[in-house]
């Protein structure tokens, strides 16, 4: 059985569309484990199957650095696939003495300490991140086959105790998700509260968000201070709690950020609002799932300032009456 390392260093989004790799066919006789960020350790925890793993902080990186190298001589990998990770961890797999040291072939590091590169124009986005990911796999292992790219898989808690606290019952709310962290155009505030007023004659709202998110939240939070069908969860849920309520919601309104790519991989109802920037566009970045909407605006050339403003509250109304 082959012994093989992979690492992804990034934000929960791009976790999740790695994770899924290593449920192809073709690993199921290897051994895996995962390097990830520090503080992400809720998705391969709620993953179905859990996954084997160690998270280390790209901010504290000598001592990372130690502890990945401890890793690396312990489980004695065969094969590493560095997915995206910072220089020191290329370090480490060359001097750990890693056989086969794959990742994509762009920075400083990947062609000094990497011995199996391979260039990817992701920023062309002409193909889905997970399948980029899929491919680099594919590459590190020299597997031809060409199954499809998997979908990961997330699992929440049954917590009727949750829902009932803030006043939720299954299906019958639906949770708006405003903020991000800004790698990718938002839909305007405007857009957002207009689909809410909207929506709370006839269910509940739920409002998420980290302390992150207030730049997105502040206006809509104001807006509905005192209306009852609007449920203000912002900094009130764990990461587990949070899987709960996206899991249970009749859908999620959300643009691209990692909460799109939890609610998706939970098997909830999503409607994602994207950008139509090349690197943003959802062919790479949209959530993956069966019950996922995309709307996106259909101009894909300059200037962008109005671009989301083609996504109409209507089309979104339309899509949570089909549900």
């Amino acid at each position: 059985m082959k012994k093989v390392l992979l690492i992804r260093l990034d934000k929960i989004g791009d976790l999740i569309s790695t994770m899924c790799v290593d449920q192809a066919q073709f690993m199921a006789d290897k051994e895996v484990k995962w390097v990830i960020a520090k503080g992400l350790s809720f998705v391969p925890d709620n993953a179905d199957p859990k996954r084997s793993y160690i998270e280390l902080s790209k901010d504290d990186w000598k001592t990372s650095l130690k502890t990945l190298r401890t890793f690396i001589r312990e489980f004695k990998p065969d094969v590493a696939v560095s997915f995206q990770a910072p220089w020191w961890v290329s370090f480490a797999l060359w001097a750990e003495g890693v056989k086969v040291r794959a990742g994509v072939q762009s920075q400083w590091h990947s062609f000094l300490f990497l011995n199996k590169g391979l260039r990817q124009r992701r920023s062309q986005a002409v193909q889905h991140e997970a399948d980029y990911n899929m491919d680099l796999l594919r590459f590190a292992l020299d597997e031809k086959s060409k199954d499809p790219t998997p979908v990961l898989k997330l699992v929440a808690a049954k917590n009727p105790e949750l829902l009932a606290k803030h006043s939720l019952t299954e299906k019958n709310y639906v949770v708006v998700h405003p903020g991000m962290a800004g790698s990718a155009l938002n839909w305007p505030t405007d857009r957002y509260i207009s689909l809410i007023e909207q929506i709370t004659p006839f269910a509940k709202v739920a409002l998420t968000g980290t302390p992150a998110d207030e730049p997105f939240l502040t206006e809509i939070k104001a807006r509905f201070k005192n209306d009852a069908n609007v449920i203000n969860l912002q900094n009130l849920l764990k990461p587990a709690e949070l899987f709960t309520v996206l899991k249970n919601s009749k859908a999620v309104v959300v643009p691209s950020t990692g909460v799109a790519h939890m609610a998706s991989s939970l098997g909830a109802n999503v409607l994602g609002l994207y950008s139509p920037i090349r690197v943003q566009h959802p062919r790479r970045w949209a959530a993956r799932g069966e019950n996922v909407k995309i709307f996106v605006s259909k101009n894909e050339n300059p200037p962008f300032d109005h671009a989301m403003e083609e996504i109409q509250v209507e089309d979104l109304l339309k899509a949570l009456n089909t549900l």
